[in-house]
């Protein structure tokens, strides 16, 4: 498996369906931080403990992610109500268990801006 070079990656998210294309530094969007590929890298490089999901389909985690992200399967846009057939068929009961008790750890969700 190939992990991709965090430089590569764009669109690093901090906000929950969201997938933005790098635009230089932290910007607030709807409540949310979206932050670049480089900040996500410092904040890895200093130990900062943070949850990283990838929300790609399995296949494409598998060809290559964020060191230390894990994938959940989410689709672009709302999923109101939750739709298992939008997540690889895993339920809202499995996202929050990957999710975890720690209310304080930061969630960063990303996809992959192939423009």
């Amino acid at each position: 498996m190939r992990i991709l070079n965090l430089a590569s990656m764009l669109g690093i998210l901090a906000a929950f369906f969201l997938c933005l294309p790098d635009r230089g530094g932290a910007q607030e969007v709807s409540g949310y931080t979206v932050i670049t590929a480089a900040d996500l890298k410092k904040m890895q490089d200093s130990g900062k403990e943070m949850l990283i999901i990838d929300t790609l389909a399995e296949s494409a985690y598998k060809q290559g992610h964020i060191p230390g992200g894990k994938n959940f399967e989410f689709p672009n846009g709302n999923m109101d109500p939750w739709d298992k057939s939008k997540t690889a068929s895993r339920s809202k009961d499995d996202f929050v268990e990957l999710l975890g008790r720690d209310k304080e750890k930061p969630l960063v969700f990303y996809c992959l801006d192939e423009k």
